[in-house]
C-alpha cells in the first residue's frame, strides 16, 4: 500500500501552484499515433497524444489510446466510448465518464475547479458504465464531492489519492473494487447509498466522519481499511449482511467504533477498535442478529 499522510499534513501541503506534477518530457512519436490539440474531439478509433494542453477533450470512439505525457486538459473532458484508455493526463476541470465501459485511467491528475458555493456540483463522475479501472491516480478537490460513482458495476481504483470534502459516494453501484487507495477530508470520507456488494481492501480514510457511511447498502466487504476518523468508524442505516474483517479503527472525541441502526445480520471480525473512544465501542439500535467478534484490546 503507498505511504500513509495524515489528512491535515496532505491538505496543508497541496495547491492548485503545485500542479500539475507531471512535467512534460521530449518523447519519439510514433508513427501511428494522432496529435491533439486545440478543444479536441474524438470521433474514430485510433491512438492520440498531446504536445501541449488541450482547451477540452471529448471521446466519442471505442478501441481509443491517448497518451497525455504530462500535458493538460484546461477545459471539460469526457469519455463516452468504450475500450477507452487515457495515461498520464492532468484533468484540470475534473471528468465526466458516461454510458461507457472497459476506460482506463492511469498515472495521471485530477484537479477540481471552484464552483458556485451554494450548488456544488460533482467534480469526476462515473455513471451508466461499467468496467472501468483507474490506477495510480490523484484527485485534489476542494469545493465539492470528489469522485462520485452512479449506477456504475465492477469498477475498480487502485492506488489512489482522493482529497475532497466529501470524498467518494456511491449510488445504486454494486461490485467496485477500491484497494490501497487513501480519502483524505475534513469531513466526510466514503459514503454508500443502495450500493451492494462492493469491496474495500487495505484503504486508508483519514478525515471528519463517519469514515464508511451505509445507507440501504447490503452485503459490502470492509478488509484490512485504517481508519482515522473523528467521528465513528462505521456507521451503518438500514445496512445489512455486510462484513468488516481486520479493520483497524481510531477515533476522537467521543465517538463510537461502529454504529448500527436498523442494520441486521452484519458481520465483525477481528477489527481492532482499541483506539476508539467512546463506549461500547460498537453500538446497536433496533439492529439485531450481527455477530461482534472483534479483536480483543
Amino acid at each position: 500500500m503507498s505511504t500513509h499522510i495524515t489528512r491535515r499534513g496532505a491538505l496543508r501541503g497541496l495547491g492548485l501552484a503545485a500542479l500539475p506534477a507531471f512535467a512534460p518530457g521530449v518523447l519519439q512519436l510514433r508513427t501511428d499515433e494522432v496529435g491533439l490539440s486545440g478543444c479536441a474531439s474524438v470521433t474514430e478509433s485510433g491512438r492520440y497524444y498531446l504536445d501541449g494542453d488541450l482547451d477540452c477533450l471529448e471521446v466519442l470512439a471505442d478501441d481509443v489510446r491517448v497518451d497525455g505525457r504530462g500535458y493538460a486538459v484546461n477545459g471539460e473532458t469526457t469519455i463516452s466510448g468504450s475500450r477507452v484508455s487515457i495515461t498520464d493526463i492532468v484533468l484540470t476541470k475534473g471528468g465526466r465518464i458516461t454510458d461507457a465501459s472497459r476506460v482506463t485511467i492511469a498515472d495521471s491528475q485530477v484537479v477540481g475547479h471552484p464552483g458556485d458555493q451554494y450548488d456544488p456540483v460533482p467534480q469526476f463522475v462515473i455513471a451508466d458504465t461499467a468496467r472501468c479501472a483507474v490506477t495510480n491516480t490523484s484527485f485534489f478537490i476542494f469545493e465539492s464531492e470528489s469522485v462520485v460513482l452512479r449506477r456504475t458495476t465492477r469498477t475498480r481504483f487502485e492506488s489512489c489519492t482522493l482529497v475532497s470534502p466529501v470524498v467518494l459516494t456511491l449510488a445504486d453501484s454494486h461490485r467496485n473494487e477500491f484497494v490501497d487507495c487513501e480519502f483524505l477530508t475534513e469531513d466526510f470520507p466514503v459514503r454508500l447509498v443502495r450500493s451492494n456488494r462492493n469491496v474495500f481492501q487495505r484503504n486508508l480514510a483519514d478525515g471528519g466522519g463517519p469514515g464508511f457511511q451505509l445507507r440501504d447498502s447490503h452485503r459490502n466487504r470492509f478488509v484490512e481499511n485504517e481508519l482515522r476518523i473523528i467521528i465513528a468508524g462505521f456507521e451503518l442505516v438500514g445496512s445489512d449482511r455486510n462484513s468488516l474483517h481486520e479493520n483497524v479503527v481510531t477515533t476522537g472525541l467521543s465517538a463510537h467504533g461502529v454504529t448500527l441502526a436498523d442494520s441486521h445480520r452484519n458481520r465483525l471480525i477481528q477489527n481492532d477498535l482499541c483506539g476508539v473512544s467512546q463506549q461500547p465501542v460498537v453500538e446497536s439500535d433496533g439492529s439485531s442478529r450481527n455477530t461482534v467478534r472483534n479483536a480483543s484490546c
